[in-house]
């Protein structure tokens, strides 16, 4: 939808996210012009320019704006941060922007490694640092004793979903899929502590 009227400055912004995200879902993200975008969120070129250097910078606050970077994730257990945080993941994998946008994204980004520095920065380290953040809580609780790698938890919880994500012909992302993925975290980190069914509690 076309945005009309003049926006206030702190609106511009927000507007442009939301029109990016809009059309990316709608036609793919190799199909997105600048020309759209700013007409969609009735803006113009030299205010985009003034927030983002190109249509590239605009992805990792899509993705912020929509999923967070989990740093909010504090259950208490370590069984239940994981469960929140792969409940986003499902939500991530599954949303229009990624299923429509991603292949192209990351070929923009293969051609062109400057152009995903933003993304990294500003979205995927902070969101991959905080699987340490749960891990460290784990551990002061006494559910996981050994040293842990955290870059490697974190691989583990989101390879499978991501591959579900973007290889044609794989079955969609489910809630079996998402219980494996925890329990394979879980025996990964040596925890040894209850288990509900977290299939279930996915699911629900």
């Amino acid at each position: 939808m076309v945005r009309s009227g003049r926006p206030r400055k702190s609106q511009i912004k927000d507007n442009i996210v939301e029109a990016m995200a809009e059309l990316v879902a709608e036609h793919g993200y190799a199909s997105v012009t600048l020309d759209q975008v700013v007409t969609r969120a009735g803006s113009n070129k030299p205010a985009f320019y003034r927030r983002f250097r190109h249509l590239a910078d605009v992805v990792p606050h899509i993705l912020a704006s929509r999923h967070g970077t989990d740093e909010d994730i504090d259950t208490g257990s370590l069984v239940g941060d994981l469960i929140e945080v792969q409940r986003r993941q499902y939500r991530l994998f599954t949303d229009p922007v990624i299923t429509r946008g991603l292949t192209g994204w990351l070929a923009h980004v293969d051609s062109d490694p400057e152009v995903g520095a933003p993304f990294f920065r500003d979205y995927l380290i902070p969101r991959r640092a905080y699987t340490r953040v749960i891990l460290d809580r784990a551990r002061n609780r006494g559910e996981v004793t050994a040293d842990v790698d955290a870059n490697w938890i974190a691989d583990l919880l989101t390879g499978p979903l991501f591959m579900r994500a973007v290889m044609p012909g794989l079955p969609p992302i489910d809630s079996a899929l998402i219980a494996q993925s925890i329990h394979a975290a879980l025996d990964s980190v040596g925890f040894h502590g209850n288990r509900p069914n977290i299939e279930r509690l996915i699911a629900g």
